[in-house]
């Protein structure tokens, strides 16, 4: 095993392994270190967006993803209608998404980061960081066969919502920003090729619509990955039984899905989602936070797949650029890069998500948004982040003027 390296990466997941194939890519010697074996579950939708598309494109996955399954847009279920949205076409964006299950889209990402020079290490748990003057400088692991320490010139940190080597850094996710929750499991139904990813809004808790959506997601081979996800926008988020609220939004699928107890595959699995830059500053000396980490997760529509993507790629930009200029550890730039990208949409997304916490207020805009076709297609794109600023159609001149907005007042 190597013990002096130029970056060690904590996580194997969405966000390690982009960071691992840019660096390695660009000649850096690289070790991620992964707690688990792969292929190894996850709470996930599965579902790839065009930016989470555009990425795994850019790392030169071309031929992985024609295989996978492919979606045209969103079919939204809700107030007994039904809106099939197609993604824009767009020049930046992809016009389509994918589904992949965790277990193996985490598996041909890291792989591929390994064919171009990475050395992964599974069953590795990074215990601590190892610390020279204030500054990171390597960590320490435990494996079967003892503890060890790793030295390297930068740490990036994608151990997702794990967390407890992110709090040996000084980070941690505060309590204030919005945090959403999600429940998946996996059943055989007819719908596994639909081209759509089915959403259903405005779930409910007895008589509250609660902020967030149900889903169902076709995998292509034979099965669906059917799941909740809410948000603790909603006051009595507490009260509410994951499981319960999975079981309910099974009940109320139409029946031609054939969703239910006899095709069930697996049993419910929930995870925590971190949303909104809820984790800052995500860098330090010598350490970059990436992904679910740095609490990057979109709070509009709980995607962080894309987003541990871009800021693996990014945090691995910033490190190239280091490396190679011999400069400062400090790595502020990437920090601010990340409010210059993210910022003014994330502040928008904050907002919008304590204005759905609100039961009525969730359920009014749900009613007016299922009444036109062209809002429902405004709010997805927005939803979904497909800005583009080589655009010009009137949904991206209101997104740009939303974003201006955002950036006026923090």
């Amino acid at each position: 095993m190597p013990t002096e390296v130029d970056v060690v990466v904590v996580g194997g997941g969405p966000s390690g392994s982009a960071a691992a194939h840019y660096l390695a890519a660009r000649g850096h010697s690289v070790v991620v270190c992964e707690r688990e074996t792969f292929p190894r579950e996850k709470t996930c939708g599965d579902g790839l967006t065009p930016r989470a598309v555009k990425v795994l494109l850019d790392m030169g996955l071309d031929e992985d993803l024609a295989g996978w399954e492919r979606v045209v847009g969103l079919r939204v279920h809700a107030e007994r209608r039904i809106l099939e949205i197609p993604f824009p076409k767009l020049e930046r964006w992809p016009d389509y998404g994918l589904v992949k299950p965790r277990k193996d889209l985490d598996e041909v990402v890291l792989d591929h980061a390994e064919s171009f020079g990475a050395k992964v290490l599974f069953g590795t748990t990074v215990t601590e960081p190892v610390f020279d003057r204030g500054v990171v400088v390597g960590v320490k692991v435990k494996r079967d066969d003892g503890d060890e320490e790793i030295r390297s010139k930068f740490v990036i940190v994608g151990e997702g919502t794990g967390t407890k080597f992110t709090r040996t850094l000084g980070r941690d996710r505060d309590p204030a920003y919005p945090m959403g929750f999600a429940i998946r499991q996996y059943f055989d139904s007819p719908f596994e090729h639909s081209g759509w990813f089915d959403a259903w809004l405005g779930v409910k808790s007895g008589v509250d619509s609660l902020p967030g959506y149900g889903w169902v997601f076709p995998v292509g081979d034979g099965s669906v990955n059917v799941g909740v996800g809410l948000l603790s926008t909603f006051e009595r988020w507490r009260e509410v039984n994951l499981r319960r609220l999975q079981s309910n939004f099974v009940s109320v699928i139409p029946p031609d899905f054939e969703i239910n107890s006899h095709t069930v595959l697996s049993r419910e699995r929930a995870g925590r989602l971190f949303m909104g830059q809820s984790i800052w500053p995500p860098h330090g000396p010598g350490f970059i936070l990436t992904g679910d980490a740095a609490g990057m997760i979109n709070p509009c529509n709980g995607e962080g797949i894309a987003y541990a993507y871009e800021t693996g790629r990014m945090a691995g930009r910033h490190i190239d650029e280091a490396l190679r200029a011999g400069s400062s550890p400090s790595l502020e730039s990437y920090t601010a890069e990340i409010e210059r990208v993210y910022g003014p949409y994330y502040r928008l997304g904050r907002r919008f998500v304590k204005v759905i916490g609100h039961p009525r207020l969730m359920g009014f805009l749900v009613s007016n948004a299922m009444r036109s076709e062209a809002l429902m297609s405004l709010t997805f794109t927005l939803l979904a982040n497909l800005e583009d600023r080589r655009a010009h159609s009137g949904q991206q001149k209101i997104f740009k003027a939303m974003n201006k907005l955002a950036e006026w007042k923090p």
